[in-house]
């Protein structure tokens, strides 16, 4: 008696892992105080340019303001002296803290930088 209530509780426990992992996931929206998708940034962890292609909230600071995520596709090296010819595009997340951003530049159109790159690139 004992075991088949702890199978049907277990089985009532896969159930309910089972339906809130196939829930359907709730997009969210593009953070009202980010910069605009398409922006030049440069990562300061990697010391590389490149542009913002999303954003959303991370974590929450000490003084529970949203942090902002920024998914970046940074850019090879283009220096013609650089020793590191096989560098690629990099897509990289970064915390707000961690770009600089270039609001003066008009942003990128991230359709015609996709079509140009080719290569399956979707963003």
């Amino acid at each position: 008696m004992e075991s088949s209530k702890r199978d049907r509780n277990l089985i009532q426990k896969l159930k309910e892992a089972f339906e809130s992992s196939t829930a359907p996931v709730k997009e969210s929206p593009y953070p009202k105080e980010a910069v605009p998708l398409g922006t030049f940034a440069r990562a300061t962890r990697h010391d590389k340019l490149g542009v913002v292609t999303d954003a959303f909230y991370g974590e929450v600071d000490e003084v529970g303001q949203k942090i902002i995520v920024y998914t970046i596709l940074l850019f090879p090296d283009s220096n013609p002296f650089s020793t590191n010819l096989s560098e690629q595009y990099y897509v990289s997340n970064e915390y707000e803290y961690e770009i600089i951003a270039y609001l003066m530049m008009p942003p990128v159109n991230l359709a015609a930088l996709t079509a140009q790159l080719g290569g399956g690139l979707f963003l």
